[in-house]
């Protein structure tokens, strides 16, 4: 007969929009009946693995999801952070017109911390997960946060959930820090894009990491670097690159979905996402399969 490790923990990484793949990812392995006793959630994928230990069904969270993005309160918010294109205007006016908006989008970074208030953030995150607290959840769940003011990453494992979740999405720059006993708490990719170091506080057997960041693909230098904030950027996407080579390699499984480089707040391809987290988790069953069960007499 068939007997399984003692604990399979899955480590849902960082990556904006592509994140909606972790609903793909879950929705495999329960379908080949692979065991989730954990989750570890980073970001995006905090939201997801929030959802999914709060609910144990994932269409109820991807039902969820869907109506949330379908709301005014997203729509609003998206609109407002969206963000010029890179010089593909065809026209003169076009091209006037987005270096325009390109000023304003960086005047309003040199005059406020964040794109989003504190309260519209928080309301984000109420419509998903309300008032529920860590002891609601029917799945043990954490996930992580960076602290600004001490650089270190705090693990949320308790209390308020929609707190923990709003700590551990705060992306830098759009989203304002969440201030709670003297921290100033951003976006846990910060620290690490997929939750390797987080997911191993629950001593599992077997680590499931889901990889959905963003492709490093090759670019002109003409065309795509113009100035110095430019030069940060692309430096920071290829630092962030190398650092999921290496927390890759410490996985016992490494999920990634085909998903491309769609930016980080491209919700536009809901089914896309979800399709393909789909397609490379089914991929890796039959690893996953030969590393979790076993026969014994």
């Amino acid at each position: 007969m068939l007997r399984r490790k003692k604990k399979v923990a899955l480590a849902l990484g960082a990556g904006g929009s592509r994140g909606l793949a972790h609903i793909g990812v879950i929705r495999a392995l329960k379908d080949a009946g692979i065991p989730i006793d954990c989750i570890a959630g980073i970001s995006f994928g905090s939201i997801i693995g929030a959802m999914y230990a709060l609910y144990l069904d994932i269409d109820e969270v991807e039902k969820r999801l869907r109506e949330y993005m379908e709301s005014p309160l997203f729509q609003e918010t998206m609109h407002d952070m969206e963000l010029p294109d890179s010089d593909k205007s065809r026209s003169f006016l076009e091209q006037i017109q987005t270096t325009i908006k390109q000023g304003y989008f960086y005047t309003r970074a040199l005059w406020s911390k964040s794109f989003v208030t504190p309260e519209t953030f928080v309301l984000h995150m109420k419509s998903l997960v309300g008032d529920k607290t860590f002891a609601d959840l029917q799945l043990p769940f954490k996930c992580a946060s960076v602290d600004l003011v001490s650089g270190e990453p705090i693990i949320f494992t308790e209390g308020d959930l929609c707190r923990a979740i709003t700590a551990s999405s705060a992306t830098p720059g759009f989203f304002p820090p969440v201030r709670l006993h003297g921290m100033h708490l951003v976006d846990g990719g910060v620290a690490e894009m997929i939750p390797f170091y987080t997911v191993k506080t629950f001593n599992p057997d077997y680590i499931i990491g889901v990889d959905v960041t963003r492709s490093i693909d090759p670019i002109d230098a003409e065309e795509d670097i113009h100035h110095s904030l430019d030069v940060v950027f692309r430096a920071y996407d290829i630092s962030k690159e190398y650092m999921n080579i290496y927390l890759a390699r410490e996985m016992d499984c490494i999920i990634r979905p085909s998903i491309g480089s769609y930016p980080w707040s491209d919700f536009a391809h809901f089914d896309l996402f979800v399709e393909e987290g789909y397609k490379a988790a089914m991929e890796k069953v039959a690893q996953i399969r030969k590393r979790v069960f076993w026969m014994w007499l």
